[in-house]
């Protein structure tokens, strides 16, 4: 796999929610970046299969014949343990892209098996690529799990997996300042059927696959809602947004603008995914600090802490985590890319 040399080799893992969208656009329209595959996990906002072809078809909005060959791979229909979802509503909506329409349907069939994809790229491949993890641990955790026992696969990640940026988690009050509170039961309002207070969505739904990753020797920055918290999603941004005129711009509009999401802008909606793309090509829009951290594994349902992170000076893996964020320079990296 040969690469453009000017550009950054970026792979891409998903859960296709409507910040995904946002994240996967910034990186497919940026100069500086060649997406080289995306895989999608069934474990987290979308449901498998109608992921896989929102992705596919959302290639379409390129009106870019290579683009449309980027391979779409599925991938985990389950979490590694425990089955920890989103909620019903937020699946549906999620299934059905928002009502935002797609320009067309791709025509190139998307790949079965996203370990086989991956094991392959890695294997095939002479240059380094960096990952973008914005859909829990499921399909990653599994491939780190995979390397333990295939030698071949372990020494190609360690070669060509350069650098793992993943939106998820969050560092506690108790750990860091500024800390920064879980997310899952805010966005469950008004009736949160989950105890779990300290942990954010991407590590809850697969806390096993969070461990993998975090424990597979590659470095990573964990863009944590520490940093996306100070970036929050505006009736303003979304103004800036609508007055680009372009499919991209359009498509993305209409899901920030969609009834599933648009009340809870100003309210709880942080940039959360694509914060984490624009880190890939602006690592100085965040601060980072590095710590030893795991993830809480034990769920105990009526006082759940399972995908909380926490310091361990004994047990954890370095991780950089990004604990600030400039948001205004965000907003305008954002735009410039979707407006170019």
């Amino acid at each position: 796999m040969k690469k453009n040399e000017n550009k950054i080799r970026v792979l891409i893992d998903t859960d296709v929610d409507f910040d995904d969208y946002m994240a996967m656009l910034y990186l497919l329209k940026h100069p500086a970046i060649e997406v080289t595959g995306i895989t999608v996990t069934g474990s987290g906002d979308v449901h498998l299969t109608p992921g896989v072809n929102n992705v596919s078809n959302m290639l379409t909005l390129l009106d870019n014949a290579n683009a449309l060959k980027i391979p779409v791979a599925r991938g985990a229909k389950a979490p590694m343990i425990y089955s920890n979802t989103f909620p019903g509503d937020a699946r549906d909506a999620a299934d059905a892209h928002y009502d935002a329409p797609f320009p067309g349907e791709n025509p190139n069939a998307p790949l079965d098996d996203a370990q086989l994809f991956l094991r392959n790229y890695f294997i095939n491949s002479d240059t380094p690529t960096t990952l973008l993890c914005i859909g829990g641990g499921s399909n990653w955790g599994r491939l780190f799990d995979s390397a333990k026992t295939d030698p071949q696969l372990r020494a190609a990640l360690d070669k060509n997996l350069e650098h793992i940026v993943m939106m998820g988690g969050n560092l506690l009050p108790e750990f860091v300042t500024p800390g920064a509170e879980g997310n899952i039961q805010p966005t469950m309002q008004p009736n949160p059927y989950y105890t779990n207070k300290v942990a954010e969505w991407n590590i809850f739904v697969d806390v096993r696959g969070a461990q993998e990753i975090f424990a597979g020797g590659i470095p990573i920055t964990l863009v944590a809602l520490n940093a996306t918290s100070q970036v929050p999603i505006t009736n303003d941004f979304v103004a800036r947004l609508a007055n680009i005129n372009n499919p991209i711009a359009n498509f993305l509009t209409e899901v920030l603008e969609s009834s599933t999401i648009k009340g809870g802008i100003g309210a709880y909606l942080d940039f959360w995914d694509p914060l984490a793309a624009c880190v890939i090509t602006n690592p100085e829009l965040i601060t980072t600090q590095s710590f030893p951290i795991r993830v809480e594994q034990e769920l105990d349902e009526e006082n759940d802490k399972s995908g909380m992170i926490i310091v361990d000076q004994n047990k954890g893996h370095s991780v950089n985590v990004a604990l600030t964020a400039n948001a205004s320079a965000v907003y305008s990296t954002f735009l410039e890319v979707i407006a170019s």
